[in-house]
């Protein structure tokens, strides 16, 4: 197994995809199982359910996996439920990290599909980013590996991930 946690915005499912066409291996991603699973979107999840019953379905979602694959895991996922310790015991777990400022970027271009920021303005946006990132870095920097995605192309990012498969 390949976990890919992150931020959100940090383009794990975009990356996630390609390295599986890349590799011959199937693609999953975490948020779309659950919203398969569910017939809701994360949005309703988190407005009818709300966040402790979404991170239940992340893991349980993330632990019914039983098949080898590339796995794009929702940005909040490793830090609940013991979720790092257990990918990093099924797997080879890649922390794509970016900016604050990157993030934005990327954010505010779709930031109404994602239910924790959907309502923010943007002048609160980076501020959120700035906190959640500190929340959840200690967390992050656990993974096997770290690749640095500001001002890297999409290719840049799948040579130096590819790059790693080839040594693991």
């Amino acid at each position: 197994m390949l976990y890919l946690i992150g931020f959100m915005g940090v383009g794990k499912t975009t990356i996630g995809k390609q390295i599986a066409v890349l590799n011959k291996v199937v693609f999953i991603d975490t948020d779309s199982q659950i919203e398969k699973k569910t017939a809701k979107s994360i949005n309703e999840i988190f407005e009818t359910d709300g966040e402790f019953a979404f991170r239940k379905l992340e893991t349980d979602t993330i632990r019914s996996i039983d098949r080898k694959a590339i796995i794009a895991c929702g940005g909040g996922l490793p830090v609940h439920n013991n979720n790092i310790e257990y990918l990093k015991y099924n797997g080879t777990v890649i922390y794509l990290k970016a900016s604050a400022k990157t993030l934005i970027k990327r954010l505010e271009k779709n930031k109404n599909k994602r239910p924790i920021i959907n309502k923010l303005r943007n002048d609160k946006l980076l501020e959120f980013i700035h906190r959640i990132l500190k929340e959840r870095e200690r967390t992050y920097k656990q993974a096997d590996y770290t690749i640095e995605t500001d001002n890297k192309t999409v290719n840049e990012v799948l040579r130096e991930i590819n790059s790693l498969l080839l040594t693991i």
